[in-house]
């Protein structure tokens, strides 16, 4: 299998599920993700905007501003590829639905964070594996950004546990996930 086919297949599963069961999983993963060292020590932290089934982020998101803590979400930029970090001040008049369909900085709401002031990173994606490789939604933006981040930044990836298979195709460019969260695992990357 390549790439499209397990963005394909990984694609229409996720969006099979029930708003329940979204909810329900997403409860547990984000409990484990505030229980990690990484979430605790962490002052600033990048995390996606979910939609589309995804891991649902914004309780963690009201939770880490809660503690204190600097939440940075991901601005795209479309024609570069590249992701902008922005500081989150407030949910309800920061955001906009993008060109994609989903939720993101408003342009005139955009105050950039370096990537080397990041510790943590909380990272989407379609498909992961055991060797912690990550299948994303085909852009590189997120191995753009992971690759500007300092060497002792973390990042994390919240996935439902079928997303996580033996192995999956890899390209040298992919940054490999220092951490996998399911609703059942915690996976480690060894190196």
């Amino acid at each position: 299998m390549d790439k499209k086919e397990v963005r394909n297949i990984m694609s229409k599963r996720r969006k099979s599920m029930s708003e329940q069961e979204v909810n329900r999983k997403s409860k547990t993963i984000i409990e484990k993700v505030m229980n990690t060292e990484e979430f605790k020590k962490s002052k600033n932290l990048m995390v996606f905007l979910s939609f589309d089934n995804e891991v649902y982020t914004f309780d963690l998101i009201d939770k880490a501003m809660d503690m204190g803590k600097k939440v940075v979400v991901p601005y795209t930029v479309k024609d570069t590829y590249e992701i902008i970090p922005t500081l989150l001040k407030n949910i309800e008049e920061d955001l906009e639905v993008s060109s994609y369909g989903y939720l993101e900085p408003k342009k005139d709401k955009i105050t950039a964070v370096q990537e080397e002031d990041i510790d943590l990173t909380i990272v989407p994606g379609l498909a992961f594996d055991k060797n912690m490789n990550r299948i994303g939604f085909g852009k590189g933006y997120y191995d753009r950004y992971l690759a500007k981040t300092k060497k002792d930044s973390k990042n994390m990836a919240i996935a439902y546990e079928y997303q996580v298979l033996e192995e999956i195709p890899y390209d040298d460019y992919d940054v490999k996930m220092d951490y996998i969260i399911t609703e059942e695992n915690i996976y480690k990357n060894a190196e």
